[in-house]
């Protein structure tokens, strides 16, 4: 047997459902605070730019090096056979 239910209910209507606190001002207020203190400082702002690419580009830099040493071993062995 097969069911099949169907709800078209908004977002906060789903959260009020579950019984999730309503975090929407909490969130504002962070984000509200967060530019603040983005915009008062470019020293700062420029910190927080350079380290957020730092830290994601370290996993592709990994991926980039792991694939490269991969493509490097393939040739290799290609060149003993």
């Amino acid at each position: 047997m097969k069911l099949n239910v169907e709800v078209d209910i908004t977002p906060e209507e789903l959260r009020r459902f579950m019984g999730l606190p309503d975090v929407h001002e909490m969130q504002q207020s962070l984000v509200n605070q967060f530019s603040q203190r983005l915009q008062d400082s470019a020293e700062q702002r420029d910190e927080f730019v350079q380290g957020m690419f730092k830290s994601a580009m370290g996993p592709w830099q990994a991926f980039s090096n792991i694939m490269a040493n991969n493509a490097k071993a393939d040739k290799k062995d290609k060149k003993d056979n």
